[in-house]
């Protein structure tokens, strides 16, 4: 560490600030030039960059001069809140190499004035909270962190907030809410469960000591005035006539043929989505007819033996030359969960799976029902929903069930329960007294 901050010494005598437009395109590909933010990077031996907390247009900023231009209307005060933030990163170089101190980003961070170092640490943080725990995560928590990490970044563009630990407090969470109601058009199970990604963040930045106000704790919720918000359509399942049209339905294009296969095969086995995806062929025990593999979501290994549908779409894929970017030769083509998504909606309308359900949505206060057709609800995880349907319809124990879905308890499995009227009607029809006198006999 010696040798390093040496290194330091010799390579960088005096720090060079600079301050730059963030670089940014839109989702056309576009480059971002209205509501930019403006960046600080400062060079040590090494470097630090990251948001003033300030905001300009691209056509009121002087790129050579690294300053606003003269003709907006709050040049003078943010160019000399960028002249004193570039003395004030000066200075703390300076006096790390006084004092013979190593210095880092994280040095510089922390010893950056209070409601500076809080605008400037807030989403470098971020990124540290989601480096540091890629390791332990699924692939598919990394993106919704990263998902999250978008919805902030928008909404401090939309509202001219610059995001900081000190500014979480009971008015910041309203507006964040509003932003997701009003501006994201979410219901109240995602703006939940996009607060508890937060809140777990703020608690781990809480943790490290990034954060020094506990606010959040309760002001990071939604209350929304009513008791019961369960969505009874939210996992949309095949009814088995639906299944069987399916089966025998030839779709026209290949996209629609790969989305098919992909269906058929979760509603026969249960695998979710990513483990499909991620079903090598060496996962394949071809001879004795089972699957054994490693959940993306649990890591826990399940074996699934073969039945007559998922033999016949392993099979179809065998000698399949489908190899990932890592070279292990893959049991089901490459997939993405959006592409299948549309592409089942699709299939679906095709082959006639059109019947009218009734949608129930919960927004702030307001219970929304709708009427939709089907073929809208269909999605990848109709499959696991399906599977877990067809093993009630077929009588099979939920403990088995449960061993070859991965479930860890049946409260999580009943889920995925829909008692239908023919059900209820069979299990109704078990109350004659011929049953209850056998039932006393045996």
């Amino acid at each position: 560490m010696v040798a390093l901050f040496k290194n330091q010494r010799k390579a960088v005598r005096t720090p060079r600030v600079n301050f730059y437009l963030e670089h940014r395109k839109d989702k056309e590909g576009k480059l971002i030039t209205v509501d930019v933010p403006i960046i600080f990077s400062v060079s040590f031996g090494g470097r630090y960059k990251s948001f003033t907390g300030h905001r300009i247009d691209s056509d009121y900023w002087d790129a050579d001069k690294q300053k606003i231009k003269a003709g907006y209307v709050h040049s003078a005060r943010i160019n000399k809140l960028l002249k004193d933030l570039k003395t004030e990163l000066e200075i703390i170089c300076y006096n790390a190499w006084e004092k013979n101190n190593l210095i880092t980003s994280q040095y510089i961070a922390g010893k950056l004035g209070k409601n500076q170092q809080s605008v400037l640490t807030f989403f470098p943080c971020f990124d540290e909270y989601i480096e540091e725990n890629k390791k332990v995560w699924a692939s598919g928590t990394v993106t919704k962190f990263e998902t999250i990490k978008s919805h902030l970044e928008e909404f401090g563009k939309k509202t001219h907030i610059a995001l900081s630990f000190d500014g979480m407090d009971e008015t910041f969470f309203k507006k964040l809410i509003d932003f997701y109601f009003d501006d994201k058009k979410f219901i109240n199970s995602y703006v939940r469960k996009n607060l508890s990604f937060i809140k777990s963040f703020l608690i781990w930045a809480e943790d490290k000591g990034y954060n020094k106000k506990p606010d959040f704790r309760k002001s990071c919720k939604l209350v929304s005035g009513q008791k019961k918000e369960k969505t009874d359509q939210a996992l949309i399942a095949l009814e088995i006539k639906e299944f069987i049209t399916l089966y025998n339905y030839i779709p026209k294009l290949e996209g629609h043929q790969r989305a098919k296969d992909y269906l058929i095969l979760a509603c026969t086995t249960g695998l979710r989505f990513s483990d499909i995806a991620n079903l090598k062929k060496s996962d394949i025990n071809f001879n004795q007819g089972y699957l054994n593999y490693l959940s993306i979501k649990t890591g826990e290994r399940s074996m699934v033996p073969f039945n007559d549908f998922s033999r016949e779409i392993l099979m179809k894929y065998k000698d399949s030359p489908n190899h990932n970017e890592k070279g292990f030769e893959m049991a089901f083509p490459a997939i993405s969960n959006q592409k299948t998504n549309k592409a089942l909606k699709e299939l679906a309308k095709d082959a006639g799976i059109t019947d009218i359900k009734i949608r129930i949505r919960h927004v702030r206060n307001k219970r929304i029902e709708e009427e939709i057709p089907k073929y809208k609800l269909i999605s990848t995880h109709s499959g696991r929903k399906t599977f877990v349907q067809f093993n009630m319809w077929l009588e099979v124990r939920s403990e088995i069930t449960m061993g070859m879905t991965g479930h860890s308890d049946h409260k999580m499995m009943e889920n995925y329960y829909n008692v239908n009227m023919d059900m209820k009607r069979d299990a109704m029809g078990k109350f004659t007294m011929k049953n209850l006198a056998s039932r006393l006999q045996n």
